[in-house]
């Protein structure tokens, strides 16, 4: 009697308790049903990836939440090139840092590359042999692989490998090496008591004034240096027994003369070169820092017919004439270096 009357209770708590929990399940499938839904194109795991079937724009998502690495990682998204190859962050880093210390470098540090050099390019990772290439009058070279006319003026050699290599399209990865084999852009002219007067090539943007003074050979007589800058015409004179004077940077287009204490410095005088030959206008003619054979012969009018010869005439520190002959149309083409004149020059030009 006791166990019947128990069963039967059971029965009728349990027909109590379905009711109840039928509807506790009902809500718990709502709740769950819900967030489904409201999570639906969120970062839900069971959801289809927003990134499928391509990138992510990074412009949709706000910068103020994005990590450090996800914000240059969306910056760099937004330099990727068609291809779909997108620069590591590594990459794009060491490019930053490379950029401000060039941005940092002092003229006595770095060089840029100007018309007349002549530079070394070789691809590291290809069977093919270096070429020689010489900058032309504007600034450019005919390097095939890259272009005909990269421009490179202007660029120092590391900014030169990396316009090669973006210009490559034979190799996926060219690894571009660019050397100057041939500095003839940032000339200086030294005259006066030296035993190695005329041109000078300089291998940086500016030069210290004591390594001038041992390549020249600058006399113990030799008591004052008069620097004459490109474009300007006040001459400025310095003492060379004053210890501030070593480190004057001397800038391409100088004119440097070393001196005793008795020379006059005038600043009115004028120098000149002298042409003659095919030339439409022969004589004397006023000279200027950084005046190249070319732009000599057009201040003359041009030259008669078509010339090939041009033959400069300068003279040594004994007053004996030493000649340079070159090649006129090469020049003018672009295709050999055109010379920078010097104070005095005599040229001739001749077919």
């Amino acid at each position: 009697m006791f166990r019947f009357f128990h069963f039967k209770n059971s029965v009728t708590v349990v027909k109590l308790l379905l009711p109840a929990t039928s509807m506790f399940c009902v809500l718990q499938a709502g709740l769950a049903f819900g967030q489904v839904k409201g999570n639906r194109g969120k970062n839900n795991p069971f959801s289809p990836s927003p990134n499928a079937g391509g990138r992510q724009d990074p412009s949709n998502k706000p910068a103020t939440s994005m990590r450090p690495d996800e914000r240059l990682s969306a910056v760099t998204d937004a330099n990727v090139p068609e291809s779909g190859e997108r620069p590591s962050i590594a990459q794009q880093t060491f490019k930053i840092a490379k950029t401000s210390a060039t941005r940092a470098m002092q003229p006595s540090e770095m060089y840029k590359v100007g018309v007349g050099d002549v530079l070394f390019i070789n691809i590291k990772n290809s069977l093919q042999t270096g070429a020689y290439c010489t900058v032309r009058n504007d600034g450019t070279i005919d390097f095939p692989l890259a272009g005909e006319n990269v421009v490179v003026a202007d660029q120092t050699v590391d900014d030169i490998e990396e316009i090669l290599a973006s210009g490559i399209k034979l190799f996926p990865d060219a690894q571009v090496e660019v050397k100057v084999r041939e500095f003839a852009s940032h000339k200086i002219t030294v005259s006066g008591m030296v035993d190695h007067p005329g041109e000078k090539s300089l291998q940086r943007e500016a030069i210290p004034l004591y390594v001038i003074r041992a390549e020249a050979g600058v006399s113990q007589q030799a008591t004052k240096v008069l620097i004459t800058r490109m474009h300007l015409s006040k001459i400025e004179s310095y003492d060379l027994h004053e210890s501030n004077t070593e480190n004057i940077l001397i800038f391409p287009g100088s004119s440097l003369e070393f001196a005793s204490a008795n020379t006059r410095v005038n600043a009115a005088s004028a120098d000149f070169y002298y042409i003659a030959g095919d030339v439409a206008s022969s004589g004397q003619k006023e000279f200027a820092i950084g005046l190249t054979l070319y732009q000599a012969v057009v201040a003359s009018g041009g030259t008669s017919g078509n010339p090939k010869k041009a033959f400069i005439r300068r003279k040594n520190e004994k007053g004996i004439f030493s000649v340079s002959e070159h090649d006129l149309r090469a020049i003018k083409n672009g295709k050999a270096p055109d010379p920078t004149l010097s104070s005095g020059d005599v040229i001739e030009i001749r077919k």
